[in-house]
Order: C-alpha cells, then structure tokens, then sequence
C-alpha cells in the first residue's frame, strides 16, 4: 500500500441459477450486477478436493465456495488468517466474500493461509511482492525452476484462488514501478509468469492486476494504461486508493478508474481501501460503498490493517457504525 443476482421476481429461483451459470460459462470474464458469479477461473467443485493435492490440503484447503457473488465485501489483513478475519467479521457483521494477505516472491506458496482463508468461505487473494528482485530477470527465466514448482502447488491445492503480482506497479514506492522497472519490463515479467503457469495447465488462479489510483507524475504516479498486460492475461482488476477527511470516492477513484475502462471492459474492485477515521468518515463510508453500487464495480476489500494511518474499524465505533449500515445496504 501507499501512504498504503436477484433473479427477476417473476422468474422462478431454478431457472434464475440456470442463467447465472450459463452466462458463466459462455462469457466467464462477464460479470452481471447486482448480485452474480464471479467465475472466471475454472476449478474444483466446492467442497472437493483433486486426488492429486496433499492430505493438508484436503483437510484445511477444502473448497467451501467456488464462486464469489457480486457485489462483495472483502479484508485485507495479516496473518494469522482466520483469527484475523473473525475479528473482522464479529466486528462488522460482513463474513468477507474475498481474504486478501501478502507474500514475497522466491517464498513458497502460503498454502497454509490459503486453505484457512478457503475454508472459511472466502476467496484468497494472494499479493504477490517482488521485494529484492528483478523483474528482468523474472521475465528472462532465471525464476523458471521456482515459477514451475510454485505453479504446481498452486494446482495441487485446487481451490480456486485470486493471485495479482506486483500491485500498485504504476507508482514510484516499490521496486517494480518507476523508476527502476520499466512499464515493458513489468508487463514481460507478467506474461512470463502467467506463461509458466498455463504450461502447467494451472486453472484455479483468477488472475488480478491491480493499479494504484494515482495518476498524477508529480506524485510519483502513472497512468494505469501504460502497465497493462493485455486481457488474455488479466481476469479482475483490482485498484488501490484509501480516503483521508475531506476526500471523495471520485477524487480519489475516478480519473484512474476512467482510464482503465478506456482501454478495457474487465470488471473492476477496490483491491484495496480504507477512510481515515475524522469528521468526514462516516459519509465517506457511505460513499464508498454507494459508488461500487453506482459505478457497477465487482466489490470492495477494505484493509483492516494499521500501517501508517489508522486504517483498522475496530476500536473505531463512528467508522464501525458507518461500515455496518453501508455494507448492509450494498446487496440490497
């Protein structure tokens, strides 16, 4: 981080779920709005696991849902997974739809957090960070042997899962953005990796690219445009951007999000957010939430970590109020 379907009333429920899964099916990258599947990986059955995949997986990784409906709320939190996403969840009163957590490159798949993650009904998203590495070296091969294996536990693990790779990559604070790595550089290493794993014939992974929301040069920004790996290799996309008092979801979001819709029609969710907590806070919640609904977004994951600011809801009674009634209203 920087600084970090209802069915027609008419149309009877069997019928209803049969055309939410033929819309899948026939054009998964779709996602229809308000309340739909979210499918555009293929993967075991919920509740299953392959023959192939370990007896820990089998055990703590069984799939308890194989879909995420839209609109969604998620987390993104530290380990350990559950502990934390309980907290989350008795504190709002929103089980999250996704768990998003954070590895480094050259680590082994957290395989472990995952299936906790899985297990408890909730897509993992897997942030992916490319601390102490090059990108060209990535896009070269020299990470072919670590690519390879972390694929296969990957596949092995067999619930479906949202990988995204170096996130806010358009911006100045991490290694893989400018100045360091190049748009092209990142964009060669991407389309390796999801290379790799197609070789593999890895089909549990939603692939999630995810910009930051500025744009602005001067504030070590770009424009998301020039980062983009091509839609054959991007499933969701995921956009950063926290509020602080006095801010708005369309001076925050929507230049950026204006620019990603240019030049790509992929549905689109906050992957990572938060509202400081101020005088401001609670209608800014309230904003927030109104704007997946107006803007026709795929959902939001607010990120229940302290990291610079104040971004976590418990102990914050007004932002906790505000949060429950926003994300009570989102699937209404």
């Amino acid at each position: 981080m920087k600084h970090p379907v209802l069915a027609a009333m008419a149309m009877p429920a069997a019928a209803a779920l049969l055309a939410v899964a033929l819309v899948a099916l026939v054009n998964p990258g779709v996602l229809r709005h308000p309340r739909s599947a979210l499918t555009p990986a293929s993967a075991t059955p919920a509740g299953a696991s392959p023959a192939s995949a370990s007896p820990a997986d089998r055990t703590a990784g069984r799939c308890q849902r194989d879909r995420v409906t839209a609109p969604f709320v998620g987390v993104a939190i530290n380990p350990p997974i559950t502990k934390s996403a309980d907290s989350f969840a008795s504190a709002t009163g929103v089980r999250p739809g996704v768990v998003e957590f954070y590895t480094a490159f050259r680590r082994p798949f957290p395989r472990f957090e995952a299936a906790q993650a899985a297990a408890r009904g909730s897509l993992p998203l897997v942030q992916v960070n490319f601390r102490g590495v090059s990108l060209a070296s990535v896009a070269a091969g020299r990470y072919d042997s670590y690519l390879r294996q972390y694929a296969r536990t990957v596949k092995t693990f067999g619930c479906r899962l949202a990988l995204s790779l170096g996130h806010e990559m358009n911006g100045s604070w991490y290694s893989w953005g400018l100045p360091d790595t190049s748009p092209a550089t990142f964009i060669a290493a991407w389309r390796h990796i999801h290379r790799m794993f197609s070789a593999e014939q890895v089909r549990n992974v939603i692939w999630s690219w995810d910009p930051d929301h500025v744009w602005q040069p001067a504030h070590g920004g770009s424009w998301a445009r020039l980062w983009w790996p091509g839609s054959s290799y991007v499933d969701w996309i995921g956009l950063d951007g926290y509020q602080r008092p006095g801010e708005s979801f369309d001076s925050v979001f929507g230049r950026q999000l204006a620019n990603i819709r240019s030049f790509t029609s992929k549905r689109v969710f906050i992957a990572e957010t938060g509202v400081a907590p101020g005088a401001t806070q609670a209608s800014q919640i309230s904003g927030l939430f109104s704007a997946v609904s107006r803007e026709h977004l795929a959902g939001l994951v607010w990120f229940d970590i302290d990291r610079k600011e104040n971004w976590r809801l418990q102990g914050d009674p007004a932002g906790l109020l505000a949060f429950r009634k926003a994300a009570g209203r989102l699937d209404k």
